[in-house]
């Protein structure tokens, strides 16, 4: 029963987001979400199987897609999904596919993948070591792990810590269920603990910090 008052509470907010998802992210973030494509785009290659977990309306899926095999996106959200195929046909794009699957428990084998794809979730999900777990298990020895991560923690002006006030208030109103207010090393941390090396990482954006980091599955764990 936890569980799956778990689930519908993550589902109802990105149900509630889904038809101004692309709209309200990308008047401010459509260059951290660029960023986000291109350095993905780089460790991937034409025979590339893809996983985004929590793909929402696809931005990262389709943006990687020319540079990869396959991608395939989950997420919680049948809203969002079908935004994600429908945004697929309309582009043209055959290499991408879109499913409703929550992502702590995926239907996929071990080491299906070589990259699996984190973006702007860690920090808005109940249990963000389960995803780090599925993704581990799902990718192949030496797979990547790729993430942005919202460090609400992160140190900035005050005029802006105020602004980023509501976020809390948006917590503990429970529009959003879950929230984790992250420093950079707390996120590198989940990241190690969960079996992975980082070989890069960047801020994409400053306020509130997204913080990306390239990570590999280490060859000794499994």
């Amino acid at each position: 029963m936890k569980e799956n008052v778990r689930q519908e509470k993550e589902r109802a907010l990105w149900e509630k987001m889904a038809a101004g998802y692309d709209h309200s992210v990308m008047t401010t973030f459509e260059e951290a979400y660029a960023l986000s494509i291109s350095k993905t785009a780089a460790v991937l290659s034409p025979d590339s199987q893809v996983l985004e977990i929590g793909c929402g309306t696809g931005i990262v899926s389709l943006g990687v897609a020319p540079q990869a095999g396959k991608v395939t996106g989950v997420d919680i959200s049948p809203s969002m999904i079908e935004i994600a195929q429908n945004k697929a046909g309309e582009q043209g794009v055959s290499n991408v596919e879109f499913q409703v699957y929550d992502g702590y428990s995926l239907p996929f084998d071990d080491g299906a993948f070589d990259a699996v794809l984190l973006f702007n979730l860690l920090h808005v999900v109940k249990e963000p070591g389960t995803l780090i777990k599925e993704s581990y298990r799902l990718l192949k020895p030496g797979g990547w792990l790729v993430t942005a991560t919202d460090c609400y923690a992160a140190a900035v002006p005050i005029s802006k810590r105020l602004m980023l006030h509501g976020q809390w208030l948006l917590k503990v109103f429970g529009v959003i269920p879950f929230l984790h207010y992250y420093q950079k090393q707390d996120v590198d941390r989940l990241i190690s603990r969960g079996g992975f090396t980082t070989k890069e990482e960047a801020v994409l954006h400053s306020i509130p910090m997204n913080y990306f980091v390239l990570a590999q599955k280490n060859l000794n764990l499994g």
